[in-house]
């Protein structure tokens, strides 16, 4: 067990210090793109502080807790992001005829296909996340607790095993397709609809984002367990909701490379 975390662990260094020297050597576009990135996230918070200049609540959150919710959003879709952008590059694999290589490795080919692509720079975007994060916090009524923390973290991680089942689903579907810019942006898509509380949409929408959509489980879950508004049972289903997205991701994706017939064929 030991050599085989040490032999991985080996492979993920080195692919994500090739990809360093990647963006290094094309630094500008690299600064750019950080830079948009920051400015983004910049633009929409200060569209989410001007909506409180006009609504006291939004259906009944503060702005400090709407702003909590924004913050969770954005560590779940930039940790998402940095881990398991690999995943989009799998249809330019199997055209340039580099996924049948991988597939002859001995490494795993999901981790090498998962982890190619990671870009240490989406790390720097965590400042400003954090710093507004411990901001809203301390604009907040009433303190954390340590239970609320725990919850938030086993969350922000069962979050993460949800967000790489759906990168796995996406790469999957690619491997059987050859297609996959549509899904990529349907995921990125409904992901931004948590950037806000579901409980500000329909009984309808929320039934959705917490099932067969779980948007509200990745984002919402979260951010109400750090303050205080879930309980050990919604714990305990988005866990065992994280882990049936996982188990089923992994099926697809076994299920994909059985039928793929490889680009020379």
């Amino acid at each position: 067990m030991a050599s085989t975390f040490r032999k991985y662990a080996r492979i993920w260094r080195v692919l994500v210090l090739n990809s360093f020297k990647t963006q290094v050597a094309t630094w500008l576009a690299s600064a750019g793109y950080l830079l948009g990135k920051i400015l983004r996230f910049g633009f929409f918070l200060a569209y989410l502080l001007g909506i409180f200049k006009h609504i006291p609540n939004l259906k009944g959150y503060s702005m400090p807790e709407v702003v909590l919710f924004f913050m969770t959003f954005n560590l779940v879709d930039v940790g998402a992001q940095f881990l398991f952008r690999g995943l989009y590059g799998v249809k330019v694999l199997i055209e340039e005829g580099d996924f049948d290589k991988i597939l002859t490795q001995p490494a795993h080919a999901l981790f090498r296909i998962s982890v190619m692509g990671m870009d240490l720079l989406d790390l720097l975007t965590l400042i400003p996340i954090g710093g507004v994060t411990v901001w809203a916090l301390t604009k907040l009524p009433h303190a954390v607790s340590g239970q609320s923390v725990l919850m938030y973290l086993v969350l922000i991680a069962n979050a993460m095993l949800m967000a790489y089942a759906f990168h796995v689903m996406i790469g999957a579907l690619s491997v059987k397709t050859q297609e996959m810019e549509g899904a990529i942006w349907i995921y990125r898509d409904l992901m931004t609809l948590g950037r806000f509380p579901i409980n500000i949409y329909s009984e309808m929408m929320r039934g959705l984002f917490v099932t067969v959509l779980p948007i509200g489980v990745m984002v919402s879950f979260p951010s109400e367990a750090l303050l205080g508004l879930l309980s050990w049972k919604g714990l305990l289903y988005a866990c065992l909701l994280g882990g049936f997205f996982h188990l089923a991701a992994q099926g697809f994706w076994r299920q994909a490379l059985r039928n793929y017939t490889s680009i020379s064929t």
